[in-house]
Order: C-alpha cells, then structure tokens, then sequence
C-alpha cells in the first residue's frame, strides 16, 4: 500500500491504517527520541505522544511524498521532546562568556561505530545532548535553538561548544583523534 493511501485511511479514523503507520515509523522515530531523552522510558512516552498528535493533526497535513511526511513527522517529535525538556531541565546552565565558536572535526564520525557514536552523545549532559543534537544533527540554527529552549544564542553556542570538547575528550579516551579546528 503507498503511503498517500495509507494516510487516507489513516485520517478516516481507520485503527489498522493507523497501526500499519506507527510500525512503518516508530523504530525510526524512537531512535530520534532517544538521542534527545535520557531514559528509554521517557523516549517511548515521547513516541507515544508524538503519534497521538499525528494522528490528530494528519488532517491538516498536505501529503507530497515520503521524504516531507518523514520530516513532518519528525519535527512533531523533535518538539515534543524539546517540550518536555524545557519542563525538566535548565539549559541556561553554562555561561554565555563560554561561547567562544570551535568546530569539531567530523570526519571522525566516518571511523567509528553508529552505537558507540550514539552511546557517547547520550552520556552527555542534557543541555550539552539536546543542542548538539539540533544543531550537529538536525541542522538547527543558534537562533532556532535558542527559540526554542527558550535561552540566549550565546548560550546554544556555549552549550555546543561544550559538547564538542566533551565529545572530543571522551574520542580521545577511546584512541580516535578527534581534533578540535
């Protein structure tokens, strides 16, 4: 079945549609969800909010192909994580004097392990984590991020800034020359 038909029946309230959509999407979108939550449970209650909402909102939503569905469906997890991280967490933690911009040599990436990369940006701080993942991962600017969370664009650049040392100390520790330009 395409995934225009699929979402036709979707929005008719149809409860198999709806499942054939979740299974079709929710490993992908519990993996973003966890890059930004903690804990897997609270991962999941993001996934499960992040449904409803596209349950109820794909009424509104113009298909165009899968690529902008995808991507719809992704903002709509990517908010409901941030929401849920602004309730929780205090992201104004690092000061802005710290902003100072350094860039991090990604070429690393290419040499190392998705789940060890996955693994490394999880154990980082919170507010390191999630602006790291907008900026680094989702293509946010400093400015979308500090609408976002609610923080000064110094502050999404000290906090980036921040993770990048810290990812680059904990490369180190595990042999790879990550190199700060």
């Amino acid at each position: 079945m395409t995934l225009s038909a699929l979402l036709d029946r979707c929005r008719a309230q149809d409860a198999k549609a709806q499942r054939l959509l979740y299974e079709r999407y929710a490993g992908r979108l519990f993996r973003v969800a966890q890059r930004y939550m903690k804990d897997r449970m609270e991962a999941e209650d993001r996934l499960v909010s992040t449904f409803q909402k596209i349950f109820m909102h794909l009424k509104k939503m113009e298909y165009k192909d899968e690529a902008s569905t995808w991507l719809w469906m992704k903002r709509i997890l990517v908010n409901e994580c941030l929401m849920e991280l602004r309730r929780s967490a205090n992201f104004t933690m690092v000061p802005e004097q710290e902003a100072a911009e350094q860039s991090f040599n990604y070429n690393i990436i290419d040499e190392i392990a998705a789940e060890t990369i996955h693994t490394l940006i999880a154990e980082l701080p919170i507010g390191y984590r999630t602006v790291f993942n907008l900026v680094a991962l989702e293509g946010y600017s400093h400015a979308e991020v500090a609408e976002q969370l609610q923080i000064s664009e110094g502050t999404s650049k000290s906090q980036l800034n921040k993770a990048r040392q810290l990812l680059q100390k904990k490369l180190q520790t595990l042999g790879y020359a990550a190199h700060i330009r």
